[in-house]
């Protein structure tokens, strides 16, 4: 991510117009423009509409600035039909007409800028989970769920022993499940004395280590996440973070790990804990590996320890499962379930 111009800047502040206030508010996740004086906002987990005007001119005018920001110091030159940008505290996806049929799309994230601690986001998600489970159950199944007070303290007692044990650990879920968030909140459970390389497309995890090495790929220079994933291992890492596994370098990090890099986490999308594993399976396949897909599974249950999943009910942002993976036998992984909602 590169360090915004002065002269840059001055012109973002303008061209974003009306939707200043709404890049101002702590409350506001995410800022979706569907089309011109349409928009709408995440706001404490949950859609809604706001009554803003942003036309085609002043959408068009916010895309030529991101367009010069993205493309400032290359000899890139397009006009971002399709385009993503990472600013410092921002993530911005855009899609421009006419591909964007009602006109000029954007998907502008804002970053957390504080770190939840694991507590409060074990506290909040499970007994929510549950309080849900119970409410929309009939009473005969609503007495067979587990008290809520009791959720919170167990899920630690799985968590902190395996990041302190130096487990492998994934966390995955949906687009905005809150996996980043719930990566940092792991991430402060750190030694203090380790030395953690963290890989990202865009900077988002936010590390207390004083011995901590911060990459992020680049694809102007093209710099892959592999490439970075590959770099890592000379750089004495005690543990390995990567931001979002999405591709080949999934083969690479469970290189990593299965050469001594214990104690490694990583983020993908998935629609559940073992729907994580077969994610997993595809993305090393797709690096061109000869190995029979037995083989990579068989790895993945040497190197993976644990699945947290994470989804979101009624805007909360909760862990839904978390699986341990005990080995491989007959073609299956041997899984235990350690907590479903």
């Amino acid at each position: 991510m590169q360090p915004i111009d002065h002269h840059f800047n001055a012109l973002l502040q303008e061209a974003w117009g009306n939707l200043r206030p709404l890049l101002a508010n702590p409350e506001i996740r995410e800022i979706m423009v569907n089309g011109p004086n349409v928009i709408w906002v995440e706001q404490q987990g949950l859609m809604h509409p706001v009554p803003l005007e942003f036309s085609t001119q002043a959408a068009w005018n916010l895309i030529q600035i991101l367009v010069c920001l993205r493309d400032q110091g290359t000899d890139a030159q397009d006009h971002g039909v399709l385009l993503d940008v990472a600013l410092p505290q921002l993530r911005i996806s855009v899609v421009r007409q006419p591909i964007a049929v009602r006109g000029h799309a954007l998907c502008i994230r804002k970053h957390a800028q504080t770190s939840r601690p694991l507590t409060d986001y074990l506290t909040a998600g499970p007994r929510d989970v549950l309080a849900g489970v119970v409410a929309s159950a009939p009473a005969v199944m609503a007495q067979a769920v587990q008290p809520a007070n009791e959720v919170a303290p167990s899920a630690l007692e799985i968590l902190v022993p395996w990041v302190e044990g130096r487990r492998n650990i994934l966390v995955s879920g949906a687009t905005s499940s809150g996996k980043t968030s719930f990566l940092n909140a792991l991430l402060a459970l750190l030694p203090a004395d380790e030395r953690v390389i963290t890989i990202e497309d865009t900077c988002e995890l936010h590390l207390d280590q004083a011995n901590c090495v911060v990459f992020e790929a680049n694809e102007s220079l093209a710099i892959s996440m592999r490439d970075l994933v590959r770099q890592s291992l000379r750089f004495r890492p005690d543990r390995i973070v990567v931001g979002e596994v999405r591709g080949k370098e999934a083969f690479d990090l469970l290189q990593a790990m299965n050469t001594g890099h214990a104690g490694c986490m990583g983020t993908l999308h998935a629609n559940s804990a073992e729907d994580a594993l077969l994610r997993l399976e595809q993305m090393v396949l797709l690096q061109g590996s000869q190995w029979p897909h037995a083989a990579i599974k068989q790895q993945i249950a040497a190197c993976i320890d644990g699945v947290v999943h994470l989804h979101r009910l009624r805007g909360k942002r909760q862990i839904a499962q978390m699986i341990e993976i005990r080995g491989y036998h007959n073609g299956n992984y041997d899984i235990e379930q350690k907590m479903s909602a």
